[in-house]
């Protein structure tokens, strides 16, 4: 691990807003959902632990969601705040441009997903705290993998926020633009309630928390409204898992090649540019 990659890390994990908002704030809604929200969710019946089980998953799946999204804040703050040093850093040390991009990457990418793992391992030991279930998902390395897609598709968006802003001379806007990962992890959390239907499929990351459910269930849930869903166990809409696959993706590439196009559209502004 370099200098840099350590650094980077250790701000992120050690910021105190980052903590609060990220992963405190977050936990208060696991604790909400689970002990509040989730009173008809019982383990009698012969399908109770396993609807116990759903519902961990949907809280993991929803609420990790939302812990990257806020934790993606950070990022599209750091993003900025590297565009004006990074310019001496790749020209007076050994650190090429490709270099910073890929430590930072992992190193955004990391943040993103240890915060996600530490509301997983809350909602799983809450839930066997409450109901004596313990919802581990039958496949953790397929709820890994979907977690490191989201947490890739919020970093290159991050990046795309804070580029933009540069690009367009408008970097008064951080406070209100870094907000924009956020929003987005609230319009797909609003999916348990909402069904988008096909529109799912254009949404950016909307069809992650289907993939995240069918890896740890082996269900194929519908394209929304996924708490009606968990209490009817109907699947008007069932969702297409490949296209769920697709859709995040592409989404990735979108944000990917924005970021490179950004990135050569600021190297022309001048730092004094990027303090007005």
């Amino acid at each position: 691990m370099t200098l840099y990659l350590k650094l980077k890390v250790k701000s992120l994990l050690t910021d105190p807003e980052l903590i609060g908002w990220s992963i405190l704030f977050i936990e208060f809604w696991v604790f909400m959902w689970l002990f509040v929200f989730s009173p008809g969710v019982s383990t009698e019946g012969p399908y109770g632990e396993y609807i116990v089980k759903v519902n961990a998953t949907l809280a993991y799946s929803f609420l990790g969601l939302l812990s990257m999204s806020s934790a993606a804040i950070g990022l599209t703050y750091s993003v900025y705040y590297m565009s004006r040093p990074l310019r001496f850093i790749t020209k007076f040390t050994k650190m090429t441009p490709f270099k910073f991009i890929i430590e930072d990457f992992i190193g955004g990418l990391a943040v993103l997903v240890i915060n996600a793992l530490i509301i997983m391992a809350s909602v799983l030991g809450l839930t066997y705290l409450k109901w004596g279930v313990i919802a581990l998902p039958d496949n953790f390395l397929g709820v890994f993998a979907s977690l490191l897609l989201g947490g890739t598709a919020l970093y290159w968006l991050s990046y795309v926020v804070a580029l933009a802003l540069i690009v367009a001379r408008r970097t008064r806007g951080i406070s209100m633009a870094s907000s924009i990962p956020l929003i987005l992890g609230f319009a797909i959390y609003s999916q348990l309630w909402i069904d988008l239907g096909n529109v799912a499929y254009v949404v950016p990351l909307a069809t992650l928390p289907a993939i995240l459910l069918n890896q740890a269930t082996g269900l194929v849930p519908s394209t929304g409204s996924y708490l009606a869903w968990l209490i009817t166990k109907v699947t008007p809409n069932r969702i297409n898992l490949w296209l769920a696959l697709i859709s995040v993706l592409v989404w990735i590439a979108i944000f990917m090649l924005l970021s490179v196009a950004l990135i050569k559209k600021s190297r022309g502004i001048a730092l004094e540019e990027l303090r007005t």
